[in-house]
């Protein structure tokens, strides 16, 4: 099935091959997106060429040029490609960014992660977080909030 909308609608399908458009919910089996967009993906299958999406949930999902800020799956594959948060069973990144990507396998090359939360990472990854930079700001963060807050209310007991 070939969708072209203009505007804005649900769709369901086994196949969905979208070109051009947007859509608000695509349901399927397998969905192919190319130059367009959708809000809700919900698929075994998703391949997606230069658009966006605001939520993916597949079992498998590859991307070229494509932005997302939500997906989650088992296999997830971008190329040259902009993610807010990726959970995934395997991740591969290749030239992309990634806001927070929480993973079991990340394979990445060239690529940029905020916040990488792997059991194995593969490749050449640019992090500003890792699991061990992130404990150790969760604890810098409340030590240095736990010491604020003992300042003031030290500083409050003694105008009383």
């Amino acid at each position: 099935m070939t969708e072209k909308p203009h505007e804005t609608a649900d769709v369901g399908a086994d196949v969905i091959h979208l070109e051009g458009g947007s859509v608000e919910r695509v349901e399927a089996d397998l969905v192919r997106i190319h130059q367009g967009g959708a809000n809700r993906i919900v698929a075994n299958e998703v391949e997606l060429r230069q658009g966006a999406a605001a939520a993916i949930e597949a079992e498998t999902i590859s991307g070229e040029t494509f932005a997302a800020l939500v997906i989650r799956g088992e296999q997830v594959s971008m190329d040259r490609s902009t993610l807010g948060v990726s959970v995934a069973q395997d991740l591969i990144l290749t030239d992309s960014a990634c806001g927070v990507a929480v993973t079991q396998t990340a394979d990445v090359a060239n690529s940029r992660v905020g916040i990488l939360l792997a059991r194995e990472v593969h490749g050449d990854v640019e992090t500003l977080l890792d699991a061990r930079g992130a404990l150790l700001a969760g604890v810098v963060a409340g030590a240095v909030l736990g010491l604020v807050l003992a300042v003031g209310g030290m500083l409050t007991r003694r105008r009383d």
